[in-house]
This record gives C-alpha cells, sequence and structure tokens, in this order.
C-alpha cells in the first residue's frame, strides 16, 4: 500500500518585511521636510478641537467644591465626636458639600466605634473557656 505524501508543508503567517505601499492615512496629515532632509508626518485633528468641545459630552461629573469655614468645620468635629455612628463620614460629607477625605482629616475619630458581636465558640472551645476558669477559682 502506498500513502500519499502530502506536498505542501505547513507554515505560519509572518509579517512582510517591506511597508504597504498602497496604504493610505485615515487622518489628514502635513509633511514637511527637516533641515537634515528627514520626512516629518505630523497628522492633523479629524474634528477642529473647538467643535469637539462642544460635541463631547464630560467623562466625569464636574466637582463643585466648597470652602468650609472655620464654624462649619467645628460643626462637623462635634457631630462626628457626639455620635459617630449616626453622622458617618459619609453623611458628614454629603451635608457639608465636601468629601470624604475632607471629613476624615478635617474631624477624626479618636478611636474606632466598637461593634460587639457575639463570638461563637464551639462545644470544646467552651469546655477548655470553663476549665480555665474553675481552674483560675482555685489559685
Amino acid at each position: 500500500m502506498n500513502r500519499s505524501i502530502l506536498t505542501s508543508i505547513r507554515t505560519y503567517a509572518t509579517k512582510s518585511k517591506t511597508t504597504n505601499l498602497k496604504w493610505k492615512p485615515s487622518v489628514p496629515v502635513e509633511q514637511s521636510t527637516l533641515p537634515d532632509g528627514a520626512i516629518f508626518i505630523s497628522r492633523k485633528p479629524v474634528v477642529a478641537p473647538e467643535v469637539q468641545a462642544v460635541a463631547a459630552p464630560p467623562i466625569h461629573k464636574p466637582i463643585i467644591t466648597k470652602t468650609l469655614t472655620e464654624a462649619e468645620i467645628q460643626e462637623m468635629r462635634q457631630l462626628r465626636n457626639s455620635d459617630p455612628v449616626k453622622w458617618t463620614r459619609s453623611r458628614l460629607a454629603e451635608k457639608f458639600g465636601c468629601s470624604q477625605l475632607f471629613v476624615g482629616i478635617s474631624a477624626p475619630l479618636k478611636e474606632a466605634p466598637v461593634v460587639e458581636e457575639p463570638i461563637y465558640q464551639g462545644y470544646r472551645r467552651q469546655l477548655i473557656t470553663k476549665q480555665r476558669q474553675k481552674r483560675k477559682e482555685l489559685w
């Protein structure tokens, strides 16, 4: 049995070493010759900057900053120290029209509010704790 041998060899696509001479730029370009003979190609904007600024919507909302007076900063500190759970950084920032970072810098908490959560201990851990307490009573 003769098996036919494939005459084509599999090859990989490679980039051509020559540049594409048929390529035309999709944006308007301006060529100028430099004093040393090199060609400098500069791209012109497709849309004029004046039109682009009017036509394009802003990417982000403009940030409106408000300069707080010393009395407002004192009130912010007083509210933050009186009830830190109610007067959080985000709530104070919304009330005074400033950033949460500014609230954190100007009215920091002395200590973080402690929220005690019940810690679940398994049967063995409870037994060990009770035995330890009994041993301490015998001291």
